[in-house]
């Protein structure tokens, strides 16, 4: 819900739970005055600071009632009197005039805009949206603020716009898509930290000091090292209590977010695209977007924010058609073939994986090429290998009752191909020398003419294909990134909107596709890929021990259902034996499916690869629709424990897992989480029933959970006992 009180010019956001409030100053600009737990609306400009500092620039020549640099604001742009972090620079034919913004209009209503070539929050029944007009009239430069409220998952999405109202070019060099100030220092930030093949896996937290912390991609996607996410909490927040602040952004490319504290001890949160190399020149009449970043706030802890984010993505960033629905259950040939694949070997692969409760084959790389230094750009098949094409494939395949699933990477191109002999010039780089990685370059998607070429060679590949899922790879990060036609500063951008635009192309002739993407691993995983597909690959580590890292960080930020998770041999990093048992625990945090070669298996081997296949469907609606609750952190060292629990708390899944042993795991005690005190629930496993108040507050002596080696871990579904 949004008001607006025409009296005190204040506009009031609120969601559910939370308040977002800011006003119009005395002096037409946008104040920021508070954001957190859900307030009545009141006058709240008391909040505001109205101190004087020395050397501070102020705006009223005679009473000097207002300092630039020590209220909060809604957009801070540089030079314009606030000497804190900017989150908007921009100059007017090379002068960086003062750049003071002042409220010109405003409106309300029901639902959203669409944002233009970039993935944002689709609008859901309680959706509202406040659309204010800014200008700066000495460089005739106008601002579109844009605040979207989702009110029943507590999240408020943001974005802007600048348009060039003159005559003359201006240039823009930074601009942020959510500034939001806090008075006071007293915070922890929380960012998702890792590497390839560990992406993710450490939840870094840090108190936030004077000066300013940056959590930061320049590799062309959000990275397997850093990730979009980021939070600020208070000191004492832990799982279930203490005041988060939660923040992403709806964008798969270079990102930048910023914590900086001002000479007073406020706070200022930054979140945008990276402004690194950003030279974005607007012609008269031109305009530029923002992503979008969404926000949220919790005063129940890490958990509740995550939980609230987690409901978001199901409502509003994932595709209504894919989001409740069962996903496929892979075997994928890629570990089982390499590039060794053949159609022979896929349609073997597919004769085992009914008897393993499979219902989805993939054919992965290989099926164009021999290798991997050649064929990127081409696609074309190697009728040698697979001579009845990709549509032939997959008539059979789903001959046999199964679906058919393809491994595609098309923003690339390898050296040896006849598209980058032809069209050197379609390579993203600005050197004559490119530096080379897995001997392929990036296409320069910033051109429409690359991006409805790749589009047409694939789709005339694949015409008359029934195609059921798509595996979209990412292999390499953009390095020396240019463009033999768009300008130098707006490359990183507009390869990344080039990439948005050819995943729609492709997704739109493929029809009923679901798309799972990856980037060499989980090196782009964020709410922008999630926008054109419902899960993404975590990491190419599959090791269960080092997965469960992964994937408990990655759960911060966003729902397990789009974490895709392989059972797998499982001895990727850590050289430790895991049994199969352990192995579908860890997988079914998520998405679940396998990269085996099945004929290694016996008939018992996949007897018990169908039960595990049969259990994760029993509580597939907790991973698509359920609230998780982690118990404790892989980060505590010897444990890992988590729950799903079902929106009615009729249902939960518990899983324990022992990473190392120890002796004092037998009278440790685990206190569940988010089931309904009130309500009686049935160990399924033991028969034992009991209260939710009870499992929550005695809890599990984990001595009595093992019935078996207590390295399988342990799993149980509770149900209701109805009264």
């Amino acid at each position: 819900m949004i008001r607006f009180n025409q009296k005190e010019q204040i506009f009031h956001l609120q969601t559910k739970n939370t308040s977002y409030v800011f006003c119009i100053s005395d002096f037409n600009s946008l104040e920021h005055l508070y954001y957190g737990k859900k307030i009545p609306d009141d006058n709240v400009k008391h909040i505001g600071n109205r101190q004087i500092y020395g050397h501070v620039a102020h705006e009223h020549r005679e009473k000097r009632e207002f300092n630039a640099s020590v209220q909060g604001f809604e957009i801070a742009p540089f030079n314009s009197g606030d000497i804190r972090t900017p989150s908007v620079i921009y100059n007017c034919d090379g002068n960086v005039d003062c750049n003071r913004l002042r409220y010109r209009s405003h409106q309300i209503y029901k639902g959203r805009k669409q944002i233009d070539g970039m993935p944002y929050s689709r609008e859901s029944e309680d959706t509202e949206t406040l659309q204010i007009t800014l200008t700066d009239d000495d460089n005739q430069v106008e601002f579109t603020l844009f605040y979207t409220v989702f009110q029943n998952v507590d999240v408020i999405a943001r974005h802007q716009t600048i348009k060039n109202t003159g005559k003359t070019n201006v240039t823009v060099q930074k601009f942020a898509s959510a500034c939001v100030d806090f008075y006071g220092m007293d915070y922890d930030v929380i960012t998702l930290e890792g590497m390839y093949i560990y992406e993710r896996a450490m939840v870094s937290r840090n108190r936030i000091k004077r000066g300013t912390f940056k959590n930061e991609s320049l590799t062309g996607t959000t990275s397997h090292c850093k990730n979009p996410f980021i939070a600020i909490c208070s000191p004492n927040a832990d799982e279930e209590m203490g005041e988060v602040y939660g923040f992403n952004l709806v964008y798969s490319g270079n990102f930048s977010e910023e914590v900086s504290v001002s000479f007073l001890g406020d706070t200022r949160v930054l979140l945008g695209i990276s402004d690194v190399g950003l030279y974005w020149t607007l012609k008269p009449n031109e305009s530029l977007c923002s992503p979008e970043a969404v926000m949220t706030y919790s005063n129940g802890g890490i958990g509740q924010m995550s939980r609230n984010f987690h409901d978001h993505v199901r409502q509003s960033i994932i595709e209504k058609e894919f989001v409740y629905s069962a996903r496929p259950i892979v075997i994928n040939s890629w570990e089982a073939s390499y590039f060794a694949v053949s159609e022979d070997k896929v349609l073997e692969l597919a004769s085992s994986a009914k008897d393993c409760g499979i219902d989805t084959v993939v054919l992965d790389d290989g099926w164009f090429r021999p290798h991997d230094k050649q064929g990127l750009g081409d696609w074309r098949t190697d009728k040698e290998r697979f001579p009845s094409g990709i549509k032939g494939l997959a008539d059979k395949i789903h001959a046999m009752g199964l679906k058919f699933g393809l491994w595609l990477e098309p923003e690339m191109v390898n050296e040896n191909s006849e598209l980058y002999k032809t069209h050197p010039e379609y390579v993203l780089t600005t050197s004559k020398t490119p530096l080379i990685s897995r001997h392929q370059y990036i296409l320069d998607l910033t051109r429409d003419e690359v991006v409805n070429l790749i589009a047409d060679r694939i789709s005339q590949e694949l015409e008359g294909a029934e195609i059921d899922y798509i595996k979209w790879d990412f292999n390499r990060y953009a390095t020396e990134a240019g463009s033999f036609k768009t300008a130098q500063g707006e490359v990183y951008h507009r390869q990344m909107l080039g990439s948005y635009k050819l995943l729609a192309i492709l997704k739109q002739r493929l029809g009923k596709a679901l798309f799972e993407t990856c980037c060499g691993g989980g090196g782009r995983f964020d709410l922008g890929m999630l926008y054109y597909s419902p899960q993404i690959w975590t990491s190419d580590n599959t090791d269960p021990y080092a997965r469960v890292f992964i994937q408990n960080g990655t759960s911060v930020a966003y729902p397990v259902s789009t974490l895709s998770c392989h059972f797998t041999r499982g001895d990727c990093t850590s050289g430790r034996e895991s049994t199969y048992e352990f192995r579908y625990n860890v997988a079914s945090f998520g998405s679940y499916g396998y990269e085996l070669d099945l004929s290694e298996y016996s008939s018992e081997d996949k007897k018990m690869f169908k039960g595990y296949s049969e259990k994760y469907r029993e509580i597939e609606d907790l991973n698509l629709k359920g609230d998780l609750y982690r118990i404790i952190s892989p980060e505590s060292g010897s444990f890992c424990a988590y729950m799903k629990v079902s929106k009615q708390k009729d249902k939960a899944y518990l899983t324990f897992l022992e990473l190392n042993a120890t002796g004092f795991v037998e009278s440790t005690t685990l206190r569940l989480k988010g089931l309904d005190p009130d309500k009686q629930y049935k160990n399924e496993e033991s028969g034992v029933v009991l209260y939710g108040s009870t499992l929550m507050n005695v809890g599990i002596r984990i001595g009595d959970l093992f019935r078996k080696k207590r390295s399988d871990g342990y799993s149980v579904l509770f149900t209701e006992v109805k009264k």
